[in-house]
């Protein structure tokens, strides 16, 4: 009997000890610690696909908070619609000893709309949970089940996608029936699927272990691109009411057409009336495409609309015209609509926006890819693209939003893949000349004529059209310069063959030259100056440059006669693989004269090549900031 209790309370004890031990952040491998703000202890996804209808996902997380910085990834959030429904989410946080602090459920979490605030309509709505420690490290575990009555969107496996997150385990698991058609797209794996195949299923499992938290490299390559990714996507699907079939981008594009944009650019008599109106006069489609293109500007306004499959498709012509009002998908193929009275053919394009380029993956069909719908004129000399979803964008111009990048265009043949608009290095240019003078007390005066052309041409758009007030506001931010002034501003924008944007401004900054007993300390380089990028020690990443640029400033400041107009000049040039510098500073009878050029190249360097890159910008930053010191003709 005592042996059996000795038995029983030893087997109590271990149970006890090794729950603690699993959530113990004492057990952590020492090498997933460093550089990590959060560690994944365990993590399974598993998802069933049953039929078309139905889908079930279930999964459970183990995860170590750090530090503060981590405190995002103990953050629980599931979205759902009504294609998506919650079923059950519970767990527990733990001490960093593995000692249990709070269980939750369901009833826990925050319920809230995920809508912008630019969605007019979006039924998408989120649940969410964080716990609030002050007390690090902590871990939460917690499991999980979602039903989809849909099988188009299954969530993708990205386990390694954050570079401050480190990964104990994780696995990633398909189920379907023996003769459901997948298509699975994989980049980066460590270890081949295990596969096993019955009479009732199919299964696919990926497993990842020790992946340790790596250091973040200014300039590297979208992480999309160098994590651990598996993507899938049935054969036969439904979304809704929605059915296809597709296993390439031709058949994808043919489902668009045949389904989401069929019979969605019909207009009432009276706008196909006026369309033909406004462009019976203008001899070439360019001219009258930009005249309907700035119709379509004055009468529209972008509101975002997210409700079932209107995530994906467009409201029909007719109601963006009565409404005045659309989300992207929505004003292209009102843009479209309006194209179709003239004769002139576009394509509806789906692309990935956003300041990083991402392409659509060539290779592999889906749903996923692509955030944003923009159109193309497949003019024949000269293919132009529109953003349908600003009032004021220049006709033709993309900017850096959804530049160089390829799209999936919707074709009557089918979907093509395209690529947008490339601005390089060398047309992305903001030329500037200042005449400036300088009075006995250190005052600066004077004009400064800026030019803005491509992808630079963003840079101080935004004023184009606003008042005086809000235009002094942006500038001050943007010139970030103490007591400067801003006595005159001025635009003109020339959108002849590419948009280019001059700003002239009278400016004036109390104080700028300093002075002192014996001289005056003058920084010619007034409005533009490079920021230092980090020292990076054995480098990992290739060096990814996604978009380069050219800046050149021409200074000229008059001196105030009690200086004695003597200095050292300078004259610099640094050339790299990435780029190139110049920089000059003279005198030239009572005026300095300062010259700057900086031109960085677009393109992916080998990972060494960093530290040449680094070098060049250091001499930039001590170029950009150098000082010097005019003696005063009457010294005290």
């Amino acid at each position: 009997m005592i042996n059996k209790l000795l038995i029983f309370f030893l087997t109590f004890f271990i149970s006890i000890a090794t729950g603690y031990a699993q959530f113990d952040s004492n057990s952590i491998p020492k090498n997933l610690l460093s550089r990590a703000s959060a560690t994944v202890r365990d993590e399974n996804k598993s998802i069933w696909i049953k039929s078309p209808t139905e889908m079930v996902e279930t999964g459970n997380r183990v995860i170590t908070i750090h530090n503060k910085s981590g405190d995002d990834y103990g953050e629980i959030s599931f979205y759902y619609n009504k294609s998506k429904q919650i079923k059950e989410i519970k767990g527990e946080v733990f001490d960093a000893d593995g000692k249990s602090i709070k269980k939750f459920s369901m009833k826990d979490f925050q319920d809230q709309s995920a809508s912008s605030e630019s969605s007019l309509f979006d039924d998408y709505r989120v649940k969410s949970f964080q716990y609030n420690n002050i007390n690090y490290p902590y871990t939460i575990s917690y499991e999980f089940e979602i039903r989809h009555n849909q099988n188009l969107v299954i969530s993708a496996w990205r386990p390694n996608f954050y570079h401050d997150l480190s990964i104990e385990k994780s696995s990633y698991k398909i189920i379907s029936s023996p003769n459901e058609e997948l298509r699975i797209n994989t980049k980066n794996l460590i270890s081949e699927a295990v596969t096993s195949s019955t009479e009732k299923q199919k299964t696919w499992e990926w497993k990842v272990e020790n992946i340790a938290a790596n250091r973040l490299e200014a300039y590297s390559p979208n992480r999309d691109n160098l994590c651990v990714s598996v993507e899938v996507v049935p054969h036969t699907f439904q979304y809704y009411k929605s059915k296809g079939q597709f296993n390439d981008w031709k058949s994808f594009g043919l489902w668009m057409n045949e389904t989401l944009l069929k019979d969605k650019r019909k207009l009432p008599e009276p706008t196909i009336a006026l369309v033909k109106e406004m462009t019976k006069d203008l001899s070439t489609d360019r001219e009258k495409a930009k005249k309907l293109y700035e119709y379509l500007q004055t009468k529209t306004r972008y509101i975002s609309i997210q409700v079932g499959i209107g995530g994906f498709e467009p409201f029909p012509a007719s109601e963006v015209d009565r409404l005045g009002y659309g989300d992207c998908k929505a004003l292209v193929n009102y843009m479209q609509a309006l194209l179709d009275v003239v004769n002139i053919p576009s394509y509806y394009c789906i692309v990935e926006a956003g300041p990083s380029k991402i392409d659509v993956d060539p290779s592999f069909a889906n749903i996923v890819d692509g955030n944003h719908i923009i159109l193309c004129l497949p003019f024949e000399k000269d293919t132009t693209w529109l953003e349908c979803t600003s009032q004021q964008m220049p006709f033709g111009y993309l900017g850096d939003f959804t530049d160089d990048r390829l799209v999936l265009a919707c074709t009557k043949e089918g979907g093509k893949i395209l690529r947008t608009s490339i601005y390089p290095y060398n047309e992305n240019l903001q030329e500037r000349t200042a005449k400036l003078v300088m009075d006995e007390k250190g005052k600066l005066s004077g004009e400064l004529i800026t030019k803005f052309s491509g992808t630079q041409f963003d840079n101080h758009f935004a004023n184009y059209n606003k008042n005086k007030d809000q235009q002094i506001k942006n500038l001050k931010n943007w010139y970030n310069i103490n007591r400067i002034n801003f006595n005159s501003i001025h635009y003109t924008l020339d959108n002849v063959s590419e948009p280019i944007l001059t700003e002239t401004i009278q400016i004036d900054i109390e104080g700028y030259g300093i002075l002192n007993e014996q001289n005056m300390t003058i920084l010619p380089n007034v409005f533009n100056r490079t920021r230092p990028i980090p020292t990076i020690n054995n480098r990992q990443n290739p060096v990814k440059i996604h978009r380069g640029y050219t800046d050149i400033d021409e200074i000229e400041i008059t001196l105030p006669k009690n200086l004695i107009p003597i200095i050292k000049p300078m004259n610099k040039k640094v050339d790299s693989p990435m780029g190139q510098i110049e920089f000059s500073i003279a005198i030239q009878e009572d005026k300095m004269i300062c010259y700057r050029k900086i031109q960085i190249k677009e393109g992916e360097y080998p990972a060494a090549s960093y530290e040449q890159f680094n070098h060049m910008i250091t001499e930039t930053t001590f170029m950009d900031g150098t000082r010097y010191n005019l003696p005063l003709i009457n010294k005290k």
